[in-house]
């Protein structure tokens, strides 16, 4: 029921709204999966994801828009979401080989509604019904991290953390483990390393 939040304005600016989703030119989410394969895509009924996207229709350039937390200049962005600290439980318990106790904070985010959350995220889905086995479950966390965290900056992380493989040839989850060094940081540094590989 609280609320921690970055506040912006005209002068100070959301920087997601202001260098991503104010100008369709620039950045917009990549489809109505959220950036996930399609065996982690959102459930057809989850509701957060037309908390992210204005619609899952794209326009008729194939555009999806993104809204979420980043939708004028004065948007304030959370420091964290509610179900990111149900969505840690749930994964802290699972990775202790509790997965009945996993599955009650991962129902916690899938059942919640936007009317029971502080910034209106809520999936509003059925409880979860998978196999009752850790790696399930933590596939299910995973899935849900992404959903809930949407354009967070958390994924990369998450993606590392639940073993998921990057792959250079797909832009599905994520293409590359390390990105190159910039070249300022080459050009006045003679002692950078050369690139890691994809």
């Amino acid at each position: 029921t609280k609320k921690s939040e970055f506040k912006f304005d005209d002068i100070s600016r959301n920087p997601i709204f202001d260098v991503a989703l104010s100008n369709v030119n620039v950045f917009q989410p990549s489809d109505v999966n959220l950036g996930l394969p399609a065996s982690l895509a959102p459930d057809a009924n989850d509701a957060r994801v037309l908390f992210y996207l204005k619609s899952k229709t794209p326009s008729p350039t194939g555009v999806f828009s993104g809204k979420g937390f980043w939708t004028a200049n004065n948007a304030s962005i959370p420091i964290y979401l509610p179900g990111e600290m149900m969505l840690i439980k749930a994964e802290c318990l699972a990775r202790q080989d509790k997965v009945g106790e996993a599955i009650t904070e991962l129902n916690k985010v899938l059942t919640k509604t936007a009317a029971g959350d502080a910034y209106g995220v809520g999936a509003a889905l059925p409880a979860y019904a998978g196999a009752q086995t850790k790696e399930a479950v933590l596939d299910e966390i995973y899935r849900n991290r992404c959903i809930e965290l949407f354009m967070s900056g958390l994924k990369l992380e998450d993606s590392r953390r639940f073993g998921r493989i990057a792959n250079p040839t797909t832009l599905t989850e994520r293409n590359r483990d390390h990105y190159p060094y910039p070249f300022n940081e080459r050009d006045n540094n003679p002692n950078t390393p050369i690139d890691p590989t994809f």
